[in-house]
């Protein structure tokens, strides 16, 4: 399986985003301290007390399943001639019905492949200004890969591999109408763990603290920001972000993905007519 951590460079560096978070500092403490007219925080009075620089993860998955299988059904012919009794098929002399029908069973041989790449979000709580998806499609050729000791605040994802590949699998699990299922697969191509530049600035006004956010992709403001270096502090090592569980371990292909067998599951027989 194909695994990848990638960075995104800066669109707006920290100068930039240092000068847009003091233009919007005043609005860090919340819409109460703006509504009162009388006592606002005043610019001289609020102070920078701390900055961050980190990256926030999202995902994208590559899969793809791939289905062979058995279907038993009737083809239904029509006779040319209004006079036609019976008609030799297939070395076999078969017998019309009534009104020129002829009804013959057969087994058809079926393939069905699936593909699908989706993205998802690393963190339960801290979105993006764009999706995952919106990201990749403005900014991939500011994306570089990784390299492992370069001292990035990396945020370590809520969203774990395994439970991406689990969410993934649960979608391509879609019921095949079959009689039987001769061979059926989940394939996990690749994973792609991205992550994406976010400059927060911490201010003080009196006793309160309040955290301005500039995404240094997009450019865009959260003025109810927080400030997560601990976290990142706390990033571990590519085995353990990539870890797909136990289960589907077992099964990667050396140079290839995680096969994911799946044969007698999501079989769902066909009625017969």
């Amino acid at each position: 399986m194909e695994q990848e951590i990638l960075t995104f460079a800066d669109v707006y560096n920290e100068p930039a985003a240092r000068a847009q978070a003091e233009k919007e500092k005043a609005g860090a403490f919340g819409w109460m301290a703006l509504a009162k007219v009388w006592d606002r925080p005043k610019e001289a009075d609020i102070s920078l007390v701390s900055s961050e620089k980190r990256y926030e993860p999202f995902w994208r998955v590559r899969a793809a399943r791939h289905t062979r299988f058995q279907v038993k059904t009737d083809y239904t012919l029509q006779a040319v001639s209004p006079y036609a009794l019976k008609v030799s098929l297939l070395d076999r002399d078969l017998e019309f019905r009534p009104g020129g029908q002829l009804l013959v069973s057969a087994l058809e041989h079926c393939e069905k492949h699936t593909e699908l790449s989706e993205f998802f979000d690393g963190l339960l709580k801290h979105k993006g200004a764009k999706t995952p998806s919106e990201y990749v499609a403005a900014y991939q050729e500011k994306a570089s890969p990784y390299l492992d000791g370069s001292g990035l605040n990396l945020l370590p994802p809520d969203i774990t591999a395994a439970l991406i590949v689990q969410k993934v699998k649960a979608r391509l699990m879609e019921p095949v109408a079959a009689h039987v299922i001769l061979d059926d697969e989940l394939l996990i191509g690749g994973l792609t763990l991205y992550y994406r530049p976010v400059y927060a600035f911490e201010f003080a006004w009196r006793d309160k603290r309040g955290v301005v956010e500039i995404d240094a992709l997009t450019g865009s403001v959260n003025r109810e920001g927080s400030m997560l270096s601990s976290m990142a502090r706390q990033m571990v090592t590519r085995d353990v972000l990539f870890d797909v569980g136990a289960e589907l371990a077992s099964s990667l292909v050396p140079g290839g993905g995680v096969v994911v067998k799946l044969v007698g599951a999501a079989t769902r027989p066909v009625t017969p007519p």
